[in-house]
């Protein structure tokens, strides 16, 4: 095993750090949920009469923002094409995790376009929906200084990771590379090996880290709340179904 120099200790402290409280706090905000008394029908009409078609609602919330689309086009534009690059990003970070070998496959140029491509993608949405808030005073209103953090953080971190393609030299990229195999492998095998030293990859990583810690107690959250949210997850039949919920009996009507 390589020594670890100082960085790797401090950043391999830090990773785990933020997973742990990822973990948890996912953990715990689930538990939450879950155990919020919903004492009465709510759902959002016209919806489902059956647990089927509230599923199935949920599933077009979950997959085409059903609900944002028909109350405002532009921002599901804005929206949906920051998820869609973002969790595309998401994916192929994993699969190039899988792809660390010397020669490269002949696709990976065409991989490394397909990223460059959502990374801009993702920065120009996000602008546009940080400038959304700014400009549109209804959304300006109900604003929360930690509705701006989150999307400048996300900027930051797509801004950092299309630097990385840009202003590094494709030698020092392939360098990067060639550590952060080992070091990610480490981290999961408990092998480890030293971090890539340069200073943008580490401004990138700490960024993400930042943001693992963060998701639990951020609107990022709403991807497990929304399958807890009873006027989307209820059907609409109190007459046909009396609704009852132990947890709730005292407040049931």
């Amino acid at each position: 095993m390589v020594p670890l120099n100082l960085t790797t200790a401090i950043f391999l402290l830090l990773t785990y750090t933020a997973g742990l409280i990822f973990v948890i706090g996912v953990v715990l905000r689930i538990y939450q949920y879950a155990t919020t008394p919903q004492p009465i029908k709510i759902p959002l009409t016209p919806a489902p009469l059956t647990s089927g078609g509230a599923f199935i609602r949920i599933l077009g919330e979950v997959f085409f923002f059903r609900s944002l689309f028909r109350s405002n086009k532009w921002t599901w534009i804005f929206g949906y094409a920051f998820h869609v690059a973002f969790f595309i990003l998401i994916f192929m970070h994993f699969l190039r995790h899988f792809v660390y070998v010397s020669p490269l496959p002949w696709w990976y140029g065409i991989f490394v376009g397909i990223g460059i491509v959502c990374g801009i993608v993702m920065v120009l949405a996000l602008f546009l929906l940080f400038l959304r808030r700014i400009i549109v005073e209804r959304v300006k209103f109900i604003s929360l200084f930690a509705d701006y953090i989150i999307l400048i953080l996300l900027m930051l971190i797509a801004l950092a990771g299309l630097f990385l393609n840009y202003v590094i030299s494709p030698t020092a990229l392939t360098v990067i590379d060639k550590h952060l195999g080992p070091y990610v492998n480490g981290i999961l095998t408990l092998q480890f090996a030293n971090i890539p030293s340069s200073p943008l990859f580490l401004i990138h990583y700490s960024l993400v880290l930042l943001l693992i810690a963060y998701i639990p107690f951020s609107k990022i959250m709403h991807f497990v709340g929304i399958f807890f949210s009873p006027t989307r997850i209820m059907s609409d039949n109190p007459l046909e179904k009396r609704y009852y919920k132990p947890g709730a009996k005292d407040l049931s009507i």
